[in-house]
């Protein structure tokens, strides 16, 4: 079975490559890779290992060519972050989505976010709350270190981020203010992975610093413990790793189209018809927005040319479905996106109707009690 891992910088290639079995180096259309294999519960690993560079673009197209190249069954982004919340230096997050908090619009009245949100595979962020709960990671560390495993997104933007203070910070902490840990790779590498659906991503980080503080002997000491942290817990991951285990039946494109419509319709608060391209001021979850974001023109074409909101719901999730069928990349996005959303909590959940409202959708679905608010229109 074929695995690729991506690391940006040397210091996390050494510490992924101290795991491998059987090392070589083959050159492919003009670059050198590192090969080698590892021995799992269930697969002997072919891996290939290749160090990337240290920003989105670069990671992204590092990510496309040697899955063109290789045809890996799944790609790891490895390697350190900075810790926003939660996570103590030494730590690791496993990412559960991608956030590109760079893309937005900057104007006189300040920084208008535009959401960029990428999910990672669902069945490896599974079996990585397996890992992490069964603690037997913790046996491959060099060092007497105890630590953590939280999962959650991990933002990434091409700059530094060397202070709470800055304004890069102030925007994460504004727009994506669930962020657990930053880097410079992330959306990038999610990016690229989403034009190849036959590949699971995920991305796991070690955390080496928490923004404020840093300088050269603080990164000597911690960058190598926290990239050795994170090519443990790699490592782990696919020593118990079965991939035949892994569902490859997607959903169908009427079932998908109508459940986004279905988790949608009900956010909206349409006080009338013309308020479709409304952003949903109540949202808080990016996951949502990202779908909102992705499907949003299908909505208000549709939506124009109906007078009744039950007839507008039936004709966008007819004009989804058309769509997700021409498009495979898309379809593969918001399935995966729907799929975090579903393990965040933040789908619907409970029956609800909406009041307040002169279009009321009966028997809609909301999530109560998450991160959606519905009041009076």
């Amino acid at each position: 079975m074929r695995i690729a891992l991506l690391t940006p910088i040397e210091i996390e290639y050494k510490a992924v490559r101290s795991f491998l079995e059987s090392v070589r180096e083959v050159q492919e259309e003009g670059l050198y890779y590192t090969m080698g294999q590892f021995q799992g519960l269930h697969h002997t690993f072919s891996i290939v290992l290749r160090q990337t560079g240290s920003r989105n673009s670069e990671v992204a197209l590092a990510t496309e060519r040697v899955i063109r190249l290789f045809q890996p069954e799944i790609a790891i982004l490895t390697g350190i972050a900075g810790g926003v919340k939660d996570a103590s230096i030494g730590d690791v997050v496993v990412g559960t989505q991608a956030y590109g908090y760079e893309a937005g619009k900057s104007t006189d009245a300040g920084f208008s976010s535009r959401p960029n949100v990428l999910p990672y595979s669902w069945e490896l962020i599974e079996l990585a709350q397996h890992v992490a709960q069964e603690d037997k990671w913790r046996q491959r560390l060099a060092d007497a270190a105890k630590p953590k495993v939280f999962f959650g997104a991990i933002a990434s933007g091409d700059q530094v981020v060397a202070s709470t203070r800055s304004e890069a910070y102030q925007i994460i902490k504004a727009h994506y203010n669930d962020t657990l840990a930053l880097e410079m790779e992330a959306i990038g590498f999610a990016r690229a992975a989403t034009h190849h659906r036959q590949v699971r991503i995920i991305n796991i980080r070690g955390v080496s610093d928490l923004l404020d503080g840093k300088n050269a002997a603080h990164d000597a000491a911690n960058q190598p413990m926290a990239a050795h942290h994170a090519a443990a817990f790699v490592f782990e991951l696919l020593q118990q790793l079965n991939f035949q285990s892994f569902t490859n039946q997607t959903m169908d494109t009427k079932v998908l189209a109508k459940q986004i419509v279905n988790t949608l319709f009900p956010l909206l608060k349409l006080d009338s018809l013309q308020q479709i391209g409304q952003e949903f001021k109540q949202a808080t979850d990016g996951t949502i927005l990202e779908i909102w974001e992705k499907v949003k023109p299908i909505f208000i074409e549709e939506v124009d040319a109906e007078e009744e909101v039950d007839t507008s719901k039936g004709a966008v999730s007819s004009s989804l479905r058309k769509k997700l069928e021409q498009d495979a990349p898309l379809k593969t996005e918001l399935e995966a996106l729907l799929k975090v959303a579903e393990t965040k909590g933040t789908t619907p959940v409970n029956q609800v109707t909406i009041v307040g409202s002169k279009n009321v959708v009966q028997g809609s679905t909301i999530s109560v009690g998450g991160d959606f608010r519905v009041g009076d229109g």
